[in-house]
């Protein structure tokens, strides 16, 4: 009978260590099996949406996949006085295509400074890459025509950039052109630290900063072709991100 109650504690305090790590904090730190995030990231040339899976391997270190939505900005994508005199709803010169990118790839995390208890901060290093699959959106105008007969109308024109059309609104509506999207093809990479501030282990909160780079196989025209010169294949972005998320066993 003792034997069968020793075995039992031994079974009952065993399961409860296992989810324990010793580190060099002043406290036991759970280890989990994998973690759900996801958050909004601010970037140099717009901002993103996104979401990870993580699988930890150990105490220090996890790997999994993410998923990224963004919206990439030209560094020319600027309106000029006369667009915010005439009141143009949105519309850049030259600009014939809005950019996103959906990203789609793998991530590593690894712990560099631990936290030493429950109210600091833990530093974690993590890289990421994969595919940068881009979305080339034509640009539709509202435009005010007059007819044959000499009454003006509301006209929906796509915007091919050589000339400005007169009377312009504004863009038109964002679904107009949405099936004529194009996808074009690229690979990204992703490097930066994330500082986790969240006072509970199951729970995550993370700021997290860094920097994307993404590449196209082919020039992502932007702008139009007149202007070629100024459409590029590669986008470098600083980022700066908050995540929230949750950890399972």
């Amino acid at each position: 009978m003792r034997k069968i109650v020793f075995l039992g504690l031994a079974l009952f305090f065993g399961t409860s260590l296992w989810g324990q790590l010793s580190t060099d904090a002043d406290f036991k730190r759970q280890v989990y099996d994998r973690a759900y995030l996801g958050g909004i990231n601010l970037n140099t040339r717009g901002f993103a949406i996104g979401g990870r899976y993580i699988k930890y391997i150990d105490g220090y270190s996890a790997k999994g996949f993410e998923i990224d939505l963004a919206k990439v900005r030209h560094p020319k994508e600027i309106i000029s006085s006369d667009d915010i005199f005439n009141n143009y709803r949105g519309f850049v010169k030259g600009r014939i295509n809005s950019f996103y990118t959906l990203r789609t790839g793998y991530t590593y995390e690894k712990i560099l400074f631990d936290k030493t208890d429950r109210g600091s901060i833990s530093i974690s290093w993590i890289a990421s890459g994969g595919a940068s699959w881009g979305l080339l959106k034509p640009i539709y105008l509202s435009v005010n025509e007059f007819g044959d007969d000499g009454d003006l109308r509301v006209e929906t024109i796509r915007y091919t950039g050589e000339t400005n059309p007169a009377n312009i609104n504004g863009e038109a509506s964002y679904l107009t052109g949405l099936l004529q999207t194009k996808i074009k093809p690229g690979i990204y990479v992703k490097g930066g630290f994330s500082f986790d501030y969240q006072l509970f282990d199951e729970d995550i909160s993370t700021l997290e900063t860094g920097f994307i780079y993404d590449y196209y196989f082919t020039e992502v025209p932007i702008f139009f072709e007149g202007q070629s010169d100024i459409n590029w294949v590669g986008f470098f972005q600083l980022y700066i991100a908050v995540n929230f998320g949750y950890k399972l066993n």
